[in-house]
């Protein structure tokens, strides 16, 4: 009993130094790192580890290129490898370590290919021990060359006041790539956007390709890129301003001038600067003979500097001028003369003796008419004693002297009493034979309005 309790003692004192000893732990620790150091350099066993998301690639393009074939599908996907290595090596692989690759060097005509993989660790820094997937499938076409013509369109709006004024780009683009793509293909299109631009555009462009049936075709060309063209457009602002018109005449004392030009406004362009300060432009100047008539003729616009006429716009406008006498009108105070009064009557006093004669016409001729050219005078023949409204008559030089002058009345009726002798006062009767109630003669009276 007691050599079991002693034992039993002894095992505790022993599990305590062991378990409760912080030194001794300590240099368990090490050792056990030394160990494993020992086991990393002394023996270094070889592990296996996967490399996942490894890219496949393709080598070769150049040899396909050349004999006129070209790869349709460029996205191969990503590979997974199993790669044996030491375990030193395990850190430093990673998927950039890796090569996949497939070769196109058996490939001599168009067609879809199962190439098979080859893979490669760098530096030596394992072996592969299995790749999934083991091959690649590449499409492969003719590699053919086609020039397509190109048209410029554009969208969107100028702000108001600006143009496109020129524009530069080529007609035709020439592509290569695979057939199935560039054979299809009859035109393309490089579409700018003019939204609030206010300035040149040079600018490459992409462009999009159609079929003969309009409909949008995908192009994979031999550089992988999206074919372009380089756009130039030439922007200026504008505005409509009208003609403005240098003529006179060399005389315009008795002439008047009336002209207008066709068009009567044009188109400029130039800075949104200048622009503001223009509102006409002018024509050449032109001085009309003095005389009558309607001419037509080209004048020439004169521009201010930094401004363009529109392109096809003409630099000439048409003018058409018509010259024609100014006209007018005048008053001349004309003695009235009575005429063939019966020898038994007599005027009575507060007769008119002057009337006011309205000429109108040529300011020329009215400057050379005087009063004592015009004759004024009432017909009495047959007329009794009374008092009546008389219509006179005006003479005039005649129209080979004032062909173009109208004369008339400013009243056109006088009231004219007539009286006999050795009555001394008027009778409301009319002589038998006479005017009647009216006033009228019965004789006709000439027109007061001719001269």
């Amino acid at each position: 009993m007691k050599q079991r309790i002693f034992s039993t003692a002894l095992l505790n004192r022993f599990k305590g130094f062991f378990t409760r000893n912080i030194g001794l732990k300590i240099v368990a620790f090490i050792f056990a790192i030394l160990l494993w150091a020992y086991v990393l350099v002394a023996l270094n066993p070889v592990r296996s580890k996967s490399i996942n998301d490894v890219p496949i690639t393709l080598e070769g393009y150049t040899d396909l290129l050349s004999r006129n074939l070209i790869l349709v599908n460029s996205d191969f996907g990503l590979a997974d490898v199993e790669v044996n290595a030491t375990i030193t090596n395990h850190a430093e692989l990673d998927n950039s370590r890796v090569n996949c690759r497939a070769s196109l060097s058996t490939i001599s005509a168009a067609g879809t290919y199962r190439l098979p993989l080859s893979v490669t660790v760098q530096s030596n820094l394992g072996t592969v021990a299995s790749v999934n997937p083991r091959t690649v499938t590449v499409e492969v076409d003719n590699l053919v060359v086609k020039t397509v013509p190109v048209k410029l369109q554009t969208v969107g709006t100028l702000p108001e006041g600006y143009e496109v004024v020129g524009e530069s780009m080529a007609n035709t683009l020439t592509i290569e790539g695979a057939a199935r793509y560039i054979e299809p293909t009859v035109r393309a299109v490089a579409t700018v956007d003019l939204t609030g631009r206010t300035s040149n555009v040079e600018e490459s462009v992409d462009v999009t390709f159609f079929d003969k049936d309009d409909n949008e075709v995908t192009v994979v060309t031999r550089s992988k890129n999206t074919p372009n063209v380089t756009v130039r457009l030439t922007l200026s602002a504008y505005k409509r301003v009208s003609v403005q018109q240098a003529v006179s005449l060399a005389d315009d004392a008795y002439l008047s001038l009336t002209s207008e030009v066709s068009p009567a406004s044009v188109v400029i362009y130039g800075s949104s600067d200048i622009l503001a300060t223009i509102d006409t432009v002018s024509t050449q100047s032109l001085v009309l003979p003095a005389e009558t008539g309607v001419t037509s003729q080209e004048l020439s616009l004169y521009l201010p500097e930094g401004v363009t006429l529109k392109r096809g716009q003409s630099s000439t406008v048409t003018l058409t001028a018509v010259v024609k006498e100014k006209t007018g009108e005048r008053t001349l105070e004309v003695p009235l003369t009575y005429t063939h009064l019966n020898e038994d009557l007599m005027i009575a006093d507060g007769a008119p003796t002057h009337v006011t004669v309205l000429v109108a016409g040529p300011l020329r001729q009215l400057e050379q008419l005087t009063a004592d050219q015009l004759t004024v005078y009432v017909d009495l023949t047959g007329y009794a004693p009374g008092t009546w409204e008389l219509i006179p008559v005006v003479q005039g030089p005649g129209v080979n002297t004032f062909p173009n002058l109208t004369l008339a009345l400013r009243e056109p009726r006088v009231q004219v009493t007539l009286v006999s002798p050795e009555a001394g006062s008027p009778t409301a009767a009319p002589a038998e034979g006479g005017p009647d109630s009216s006033g009228s003669p019965t004789a006709q009276t000439p027109d007061p309005t001719q001269p």
